[in-house]
């Protein structure tokens, strides 16, 4: 059953081609991150598989790290051959290496390796969310990264609740009295979230919209500021409000302060508004994943994780429009020595 679980979280391996048009340093940068992550995690996962010789432990470990061999990494290697790059080579199997149960001298118990993975899980999908704002070249590069994090954050729902039912995490301590309320680190990300929205995000969405006259760039900023930021808003303040929290009353807005396209001393062009908000908005969404991968709790997981979704929806949208009208200022195009 749990293998059968482990299959939905890795889709089927599909080929990418990007050799007619070469990425930009970035993108290779974040793909070779990527990469060789992965190689550390299956090396990591095989060390902790021969220091245990519980079965469910050997499935779970096994399903990760095939997973990730047989899927994740040849579509990461993928495009680096298209691009012309040698790819690092695979480590060898650490499974051959000795009998499951005695590792090496420093024993791990089943829950330590629990955490460890757990944590592991968190700096991948840090690792892959942090790629897609900086992909411009092809959206199918970007798509793919999309995918990868989707694909961490299944894996990781199911090392929290494998580690439950094992008791394994030590979570920090509630912040509330009632036995099902917030821990102090739920509490501390939900308030960060807010906080963010409300003297940050939805300040310079305000503000930016009362600097341009673009329709197109207008349309774009409004949906941002009133389809994300302020729903997305309402949903924290509720949850800290449900929770016993007292929530501080929201700033002035800056709509309609003065004429549309003026901003003050200082004029903005459109191209530093796009600019401006697709990196807000990649800080925004590693603020999401970072929100997402600190909690225990499955209903704030999940509001983190629409947080996600509508905020890599929203880089989508930018670059799209970014691109059409050159807006952006991607970083140098490059190749491997062979190209």
């Amino acid at each position: 059953m749990r293998i059968k679980i482990l299959k939905k979280i890795l889709p089927s391996s599909y080929t990418l081609n990007t050799a007619n048009k070469p990425m930009h340093a970035g993108e290779i940068y974040h793909l070779w991150e990527s990469l060789t992550a992965s190689h550390q995690l299956i090396n990591a996962l095989e060390t902790f598989q021969m220091n245990t010789d519980d079965k469910e432990m050997h499935t779970l470990i096994q399903a990760f790290a095939d997973r990730m061999r047989n899927q994740r990494i040849p579509k990461l290697e993928g495009l680096l051959k298209d691009a012309g790059f040698t790819v690092p080579p695979r480590s060898a199997t650490k499974t051959f290496q000795g009998k499951p149960g005695i590792g090496n001298e420093t024993k791990v118990s089943d829950e330590e390796i629990i955490r460890i993975m757990f944590n592991l899980s968190k700096a991948l999908i840090n690792l892959d969310g942090r790629a897609i704002a900086t992909v411009i070249t092809e959206d199918s590069i970007r798509e793919l990264f999309i995918e990868l994090v989707e694909q961490d954050m299944k894996g990781h729902d199911y090392i929290i609740t494998f580690g439950r039912s094992r008791q394994a995490f030590n979570q920090p301590p509630l912040s509330v009295s009632e036995p099902k309320g917030p821990t102090i680190g739920d509490a501390y990300w939900l308030w960060a979230e807010m906080e963010f929205y409300r003297n940050s995000s939805i300040i310079l969405l305000e503000s930016y919209l009362n600097n341009t006259n673009d329709k197109e760039l207008k349309k774009l900023l409004e949906h941002g500021l009133y389809k994300i930021a302020y729903p997305q808003l309402n949903k924290l303040e509720q949850t800290l409000k449900a929770a016993g929290f007292t929530v501080p009353p929201r700033p002035v807005t800056r709509m309609h302060q003065r004429p549309a396209g003026i901003i003050g001393q200082i004029v903005l062009s459109d191209s530093e508004v796009t600019s401006v908000i697709i990196t807000a908005s990649q800080f925004l969404l590693n603020q999401h994943i970072r929100a997402f991968t600190a909690t225990y709790n499955d209903d704030y997981r999940a509001i983190f994780r629409r947080f996600i979704v509508e905020e890599k929806d929203n880089i989508k949208r930018l670059t799209r429009l970014g691109k059409i009208r050159n807006l952006m200022l991607p970083p140098p195009h490059v190749t491997s020595k062979r190209g």
